[in-house]
């Protein structure tokens, strides 16, 4: 595979990526938590090191009052982010 295409194939996995956590953040928004959750399931499998994927679900499920879940993902996402704003947010 040539340099090119290698490039082209991570763009287009990475755009898929930023799309799965927009469309998880608009449904979170909106208030259809089923669908945000499904994106964000898709997203940890794709990217299981991104901060944001956590964050997104610790919302989620606070607004669900899965108080264990929210706690769970609040960890992941500390465990991933080296934003110390970030940590101070999750530890509240």
């Amino acid at each position: 595979m040539n340099k090119l295409t290698l490039l082209l194939l991570i763009g287009i996995l990475t755009g898929n990526n930023i799309i799965l956590l927009d469309k998880a953040n608009a449904a979170l928004k909106a208030g259809m938590y089923k669908e945000a959750l499904e994106h964000l399931i898709i997203a940890e499998e794709t990217m299981p090191q991104n901060c944001e994927v956590y964050r997104l679900k610790a919302l989620l499920h606070e607004a669900l009052d899965e108080q264990n879940k929210a706690l769970s993902s609040w960890k992941k996402y500390i465990q991933y982010t080296n934003d110390k704003n970030l940590i101070k947010e999750a530890n509240i």
